[in-house]
């Protein structure tokens, strides 16, 4: 197999991963003209993006040719999001050059990307429920000036709808916030295709759909391809890259790693790709005990399932041990930890805390059964940003143990937030300062914090060191242990395969929404770990 490693990887030469290089064609200003004989719809060349000091895009290419449907892969915080931003015209000011059908794209703003032909259907649909598929298909480009015209807007919608010729069946007078996630992402594409989308963006599309939506979707994307559209494909599920693609792209860290004709992976070394590591091929070996733990049992999940990302997961967490779960993202351990305190709803199973059944309806409610969860996204599902360090520390506290007729003891509160502010060795040391303001690893500390302060029995932990320093990270995981040491049960979650090896008494390993192994401590290396979980996606073991 033919190795094509792009953009500086940082991959050693015993670490290449496999993949059949980009074939062009064609030379001029823009480079490449072609792609494998097609006529190059997009090139972006050299996009280098930062924040601040953090240079999160360095010198990365992506070309997708007329008719192409592109894959676009990596972890999260490898550069997908940042990439696709640029390309929708949210970040003006990127370095490097981009190009549509030949000619140089500014994409300042995302009337420009519009202009220029290039819509992005993001994983949150920008639908508005409460308007018609008509009206939203519609909506921003609405006949008149002055006066609405329900009529007129519905015969447009259907003139376009019509002209496209893809996507028919739609219900035009229908709410979209009554249809279903698979139709209002058919609304969504057919308001890009009547836009005369030269280049579409599909971000995350089968996140929320079932299978035979999947499959519908899959095909609809092909028929919009034949008819000369430029599609990139973004999604975590390796299995859905490899078969419906026909070249792909991938990024970690920033960088392109890896580019060529998706014929060129298989699982192995996609996987490798994303991972960072060269794996050989190893089957998972099913270990009998169903907990290895080293106290009591304090939380059981039995078959429990949240629709296609979460299918029949059992498994127990027992006091004075870590746990890790492991899995590529989209493998559903996050979904899984969600669920265990009632942010997900079950379609399926039970759980047991502390040796009784419950149903729970929601974090707060998991909170008084003493479960805690601290969240993967710190920016949009963990700190109140506005709000001072000190009342984000105390908010499971008072929602696991509300205040006396509600009142509440603002002296005892700040004392409580100060002496956390110093155990965690939070910088700035101030209980004033609003929670946004700090570093991203301060940040973390005061999302661990405020889940400790809560005294829970069972702690679970998504990303506990994402965008952290080493220092940081070495303190967390001290805390982590320490948790243990308390006879408190913690679950970690983590895309660090040295870090969750390092903490973990015992290891769970999700493919594809299905928990497909456990190990010892001990019982897997990093290289076994890292195929464990990216060989065979979208098979169960």
């Amino acid at each position: 197999m033919q190795a094509a490693l792009l953009g500086g990887s940082g991959l050693h030469s015993d670490e290449k991963v496999g993949a059949m290089a980009t074939e062009s064609s064609g030379a001029g200003v823009d480079g490449p003209s072609t792609v494998q004989g097609a006529p190059l719809r997009l090139a972006m060349r050299g996009i280098t993006k930062s924040f601040g000091d953090v240079t999160v895009l360095r010198n990365a290419d992506l070309e997708v040719a007329a008719g192409e449907i592109h894959g676009l892969v990596g972890q999260n915080g490898a550069g997908k999001s940042t990439l696709t931003r640029i390309l929708a015209g949210g970040y003006p000011d990127y370095h490097g050059t981009v190009s549509i059908d030949g000619e140089a794209a500014q994409l300042k703003s995302p009337h420009d990307a519009l202009q220029h032909g290039v819509a992005v259907i993001y994983q949150e649909f920008s639908l508005v429920p409460q308007l018609t598929v008509a009206e939203n298909i519609v909506l921003g480009v609405e006949p008149g000036s002055v006066s609405y015209r329900p009529g007129v807007v519905r015969e447009i919608a259907a003139r376009l709808v019509r002209e496209v010729g893809i996507v028919q069946g739609l219900p035009l007078d229908y709410p979209v916030g009554r249809l279903s996630a698979a139709m209002q992402q058919r609304v969504e594409i057919a308001k890009a295709l009547t836009r005369n989308a030269k280049v579409l963006v599909l971000d995350e599309p089968t996140s929320r759909l079932a299978g035979p939506d999947r499959e519908r979707l899959f095909g609809l994307m092909r028929r919009i391809a034949a008819e000369g559209t430029a599609l990139i494909f973004i999604s975590h599920f390796l299995d859905e890259v490899l078969a419906v693609t026909s070249r792909l792209t991938v990024l970690r860290d920033g960088v392109v790693v890896a580019s060529g004709r998706t014929s060129g992976f298989d699982a192995v070394s996609l996987g490798s790709a994303v991972m960072g590591r060269v794996l050989e091929r190893q089957e998972a070996k099913e270990e009998q005990a169903p907990s290895l733990g080293r106290g009591e049992v304090a939380l059981v999940a039995e078959n429990v399932s949240c629709g296609r990302q979460t299918r029949n997961v059992s498994f127990s967490l027992n006091r004075g041990e870590v746990v890790g779960l492991a899995g590529l993202v989209g493998s559903g351990r996050s979904t899984l930890a969600k669920a265990l305190v009632g942010a997900v709803p079950l379609v399926g199973g039970r759980i047991a805390i502390g040796g009784g059944y419950v149903k729970l309806r929601g974090p707060r409610h998991a909170l008084r059964a003493g479960v805690a969860l601290v969240p993967e996204d710190r920016r949009a599902q963990g700190l109140v940003r506005v709000r001072p360090a000190r009342e984000n520390l105390m908010l499971m506290s008072l929602a696991r143990s509300p205040s006396r007729f509600g009142l509440l003891n603002p002296k005892g509160l700040r004392r409580s937030a100060r002496k956390a502010i110093v155990d965690f060795s939070v910088r700035p040391a101030s209980d004033e300062r609003r929670a946004g303001t700090f570093s991203g690893g301060n940040q973390q500390k005061l999302l661990l914090a405020r889940a400790i302060l809560a005294e829970p029995d069972v702690l679970l932990v998504d990303q506990p060191t994402a965008g952290v320093d080493v220092g940081t990270k070495a303190q967390i995981h001290r805390i982590l242990r320490g948790l243990a040491d308390q006879k408190k049960a913690v679950l970690v979650i983590s895309d660090d395969i040295e870090e969750i090896l390092a903490l973990s008494d015992r290891l769970l390993i999700m493919r594809n929404g299905v928990l497909v192994g456990e190990r010892r401590r001990g019982g897997v290396d990093k290289d076994e770990l890292v195929s464990l979980i990216s060989v065979g996606t979208g098979q169960q073991t």
